[in-house]
């Protein structure tokens, strides 16, 4: 990793700056901020793919009925329960195959037109680091048009012309109505949109300052709806093109220490599925897709501090991920063209009953989960120390000695 150095044609781009202080810069190499993608481990997640292209997969259940008549006979139990078996994964496999059709807008024996790249203009906010800088790259690499918005001058610098990258604060509407013109100017209106930008403080409720809130709050949620704001017309006139959220399994189910963080979270869960229904009902543009990622612990700088359970157990079901696996769905939901709610790792799929909107689970069952994920001690290297509990807790030790002296 090396310095960002100043270039002849930085200082041309510079002088094009509108009033506003919006400009164009340039982005870092990917492999100068991210570590190299590496296989992943054995974990919860391998079982479930393994398992997912094997017994559960309608192509391979249905040799199963063949499979045990040719070695048995009609009435034996292992035919009965195999042509059983086969019955129900196929019914579950067309019961998804509905929803994806109605989803993708497509019809029931086709799939929806794959999505032409050529023609796609990609806006990632919060693209200088982790999943956004990622795909960022990714997306230019295969020659497809990036443009990028990140709030401070990046460190670092590409020659990858396709990345179009813009100085801009997305938790303030000028900044993006600003930004949001020059865009139009000088690269065309965005097509997809990719509302990633996001901070976190890592602070118990009595530590956060008003600053503090209204940074998360405005970096996590007012910048999705600035941004929809700025870029979403754009989309509606030309009835297709795609929104994809980014927001977390914290906006689910919460944790000690992320208050603003987790509630912040939870705001974009109703946003998107109420865009979804202003975008069939209203607009009339069903063609419009929106993705919503319910991701656990991602891998990234904004999360490096997080304290975690280390044990092989622990790990196994509940792996943190790696920014490309993030990358990877986006892209991959893109291309299939369907509005969709993806949660990783397997594990935050407990999170539809853990919810306290939801009540499904006990409460002792969830602050169980709760304590052997340790995900309310998982912040303790952040905030002020002490922090407002330990604060509290040393005030009631004074109280306690000085009332014992006295007496």
């Amino acid at each position: 990793m090396g310095p960002n150095g100043s270039s002849e044609n930085e200082k041309d781009n510079l002088h094009h700056a509108k009033d506003a202080g919006v400009r164009p810069v340039a982005v870092a190499p990917l492999d100068t901020r991210q570590p190299h993608m590496v296989f992943d481990n054995f974990n919860l997640d391998v079982v479930i793919k393994v398992l997912a292209s094997t017994i559960f997969s309608p192509f391979f259940v249905v040799f199963l009925p063949i499979t045990f008549l040719s070695q048995t006979h009609s009435t034996h139990p292992s035919f009965i329960f195999s042509c059983v078996w086969t019955a129900l994964v196929c019914c579950v496999a067309t019961w998804n195959h509905i929803d994806r059709v109605y989803k993708s807008g497509g019809n029931w024996l086709f799939g929806p037109k794959k999505l032409n790249w050529d023609e796609q203009i990609v806006l990632i906010t919060g693209g200088g680091s982790g999943v956004g800088a990622l795909l960022a790259e990714t997306l230019a690499m295969r020659n497809v048009s990036v443009v990028v918005l990140i709030k401070d001058p990046p460190k670092f610098e590409t020659d990858n012309g396709n990345i179009n990258t813009y100085i801009c604060d997305v938790s303030h509407y000028k900044a993006v109505e600003a930004v949001a013109e020059q865009i139009r100017e000088e690269v065309g209106d965005p097509t997809i949109l990719v509302n990633n930008a996001g901070v976190v403080q890592g602070k118990l409720l009595l530590d956060l300052t008003e600053e503090d809130i209204h940074n998360t709050f405005g970096s996590n949620t007012l910048s999705h709806f600035w941004i929809l704001k700025a870029f979403l017309p754009a989309l509606i006139r030309r009835g297709m093109g795609h929104v994809v959220t980014m927001s977390s399994v914290m906006g689910v189910v919460g944790a000690a220490q992320m208050t603003d963080y987790c509630a912040s979270k939870a705001a974009l869960i109703s946003l998107n599925q109420s865009l979804r229904f202003e975008l069939d009902n209203r607009y009339k543009t069903p063609n419009i897709h929106t993705t919503l990622l319910l991701p656990s612990f991602i891998q990234t700088d904004l999360f490096s501090k997080t304290i975690l359970p280390t044990s092989r157990i622990f790990n196994f079901f509940c792996p943190p991920i790696q920014p490309h696996v993030i990358v990877k769905r986006i892209i991959e939901n893109l291309d299939q063209g369907t509005s969709e709610i993806i949660r990783l790792p397997f594990y935050t799929q407990l999170s539809r009953f853990l919810g306290d909107g939801v009540g499904v689970v006990p409460s002792w069952t969830r602050d169980m989960i709760q304590r052997i994920a340790g995900a309310d001690h998982a912040m303790r290297a952040y905030g002020p120390k002490p922090d407002a509990a330990e604060r509290l807790a040393l005030e009631k030790e004074r109280k306690k000695g000085s009332g014992s002296t006295d007496r």
